[in-house]
Protein backbone atom coordinates (compact mmCIF):
# COMPACT_ATOMS: atom_id res chain seq x y z
CA UNK A 1 0.00 0.00 0.00
CA UNK A 2 1.28 3.41 -0.93
CA UNK A 3 0.18 6.37 0.77
CA UNK A 4 -0.47 9.79 -1.53
CA UNK A 5 1.54 13.16 -1.96
CA UNK A 6 -0.15 15.96 -1.28
CA UNK A 7 0.74 19.58 0.04
CA UNK A 8 0.47 19.82 3.82
CA UNK A 9 0.42 23.82 3.50
CA UNK A 10 -2.95 24.67 5.11
CA UNK A 11 -3.03 28.19 3.25
CA UNK A 12 -2.71 26.39 -0.26
CA UNK A 13 -5.85 26.03 -2.50
CA UNK A 14 -4.12 22.55 -3.32
CA UNK A 15 -4.23 21.56 0.44
CA UNK A 16 -7.94 22.65 0.91
CA UNK A 17 -8.87 20.51 -1.91
CA UNK A 18 -6.86 17.48 -1.17
CA UNK A 19 -5.34 17.37 -4.72
CA UNK A 20 -2.75 14.31 -4.93
CA UNK A 21 0.80 14.62 -6.77
CA UNK A 22 2.91 12.46 -8.42
CA UNK A 23 5.89 10.26 -6.27
CA UNK A 24 7.90 12.09 -8.47
CA UNK A 25 7.10 15.67 -7.33
CA UNK A 26 8.81 17.57 -4.66
CA UNK A 27 7.02 20.92 -4.46
CA UNK A 28 3.22 22.08 -4.78
CA UNK A 29 2.51 23.46 -7.84
CA UNK A 30 0.53 26.23 -6.25
CA UNK A 31 2.48 27.60 -3.26
CA UNK A 32 6.36 25.58 -3.81
CA UNK A 33 5.98 23.89 -0.43
CA UNK A 34 7.45 20.89 -0.12
CA UNK A 35 5.34 17.95 -0.72
CA UNK A 36 4.35 14.80 2.34
CA UNK A 37 2.79 11.46 2.73
CA UNK A 38 -0.62 11.82 3.79
CA UNK A 39 -3.40 9.83 5.14
CA UNK A 40 -5.89 9.45 2.72
CA UNK A 41 -8.54 9.74 5.17
CA UNK A 42 -8.07 12.67 6.88
CA UNK A 43 -5.38 13.84 4.93
CA UNK A 44 -3.14 14.20 8.30
CA UNK A 45 0.72 13.60 8.01
CA UNK A 46 2.28 10.25 7.89
CA UNK A 47 6.32 9.69 8.98
CA UNK A 48 6.52 7.61 5.69
CA UNK A 49 4.63 6.45 2.54
CA UNK A 50 4.32 3.17 3.66
CA UNK A 51 1.17 3.06 4.44
CA UNK A 52 -2.05 4.50 2.99
CA UNK A 53 -4.07 5.37 6.08
CA UNK A 54 -3.05 6.33 9.88
CA UNK A 55 -3.52 4.98 13.03
CA UNK A 56 -6.78 6.41 13.53
CA UNK A 57 -8.14 5.64 10.15
CA UNK A 58 -7.01 2.82 10.02
CA UNK A 59 -8.61 1.56 13.43
CA UNK A 60 -11.66 3.15 12.72
CA UNK A 61 -11.98 1.47 9.14
CA UNK A 62 -11.37 -1.72 11.30
CA UNK A 63 -14.77 -0.88 13.43
CA UNK A 64 -16.49 -0.88 10.52
CA UNK A 65 -15.90 -3.36 8.71
CA UNK A 66 -15.87 -5.66 12.59
CA UNK A 67 -19.41 -4.11 12.59
CA UNK A 68 -20.15 -5.04 9.31
CA UNK A 69 -19.35 -8.62 9.46
CA UNK A 70 -21.48 -8.92 13.50
CA UNK A 71 -24.69 -7.66 10.97
CA UNK A 72 -24.35 -9.56 8.18
CA UNK A 73 -23.87 -12.66 10.91
CA UNK A 74 -27.03 -11.65 12.39
CA UNK A 75 -28.94 -11.02 9.22
CA UNK A 76 -27.75 -14.45 7.40
CA UNK A 77 -28.61 -16.24 11.04
CA UNK A 78 -32.14 -14.18 11.12
CA UNK A 79 -32.78 -14.96 7.16
CA UNK A 80 -32.16 -19.11 7.85
CA UNK A 81 -34.47 -18.95 11.05
CA UNK A 82 -37.05 -17.08 8.62
CA UNK A 83 -37.50 -18.22 4.97
CA UNK A 84 -38.24 -22.28 6.52
CA UNK A 85 -40.94 -20.47 8.65
CA UNK A 86 -42.25 -18.26 5.18
CA UNK A 87 -41.90 -21.22 3.18
CA UNK A 88 -43.86 -23.24 5.42
CA UNK A 89 -46.70 -20.68 4.87
CA UNK A 90 -47.05 -21.06 1.05
CA UNK A 91 -44.53 -17.77 0.32
CA UNK A 92 -41.97 -18.28 -2.02
CA UNK A 93 -38.62 -17.69 -0.85
CA UNK A 94 -37.30 -14.44 -2.25
CA UNK A 95 -40.62 -12.74 -0.69
CA UNK A 96 -39.61 -14.25 2.61
CA UNK A 97 -36.28 -12.84 1.92
CA UNK A 98 -37.59 -9.01 0.88
CA UNK A 99 -39.42 -9.20 3.73
CA UNK A 100 -36.55 -10.10 6.16
CA UNK A 101 -34.42 -7.68 4.92
CA UNK A 102 -37.43 -4.77 5.28
CA UNK A 103 -37.70 -6.24 8.85
CA UNK A 104 -34.68 -5.93 10.21
CA UNK A 105 -33.61 -2.54 8.24
CA UNK A 106 -29.77 -2.17 8.59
Amino acid sequence: MKAKKACINDNCSACQKKTAYKDTDTFCSICGHPLAYVCKGCNTQLPNGDEKYCVRCKAERKDKADDIKQKLKWVGGAALAIIPAGLKYGKKALDVAKDAVKFIKL
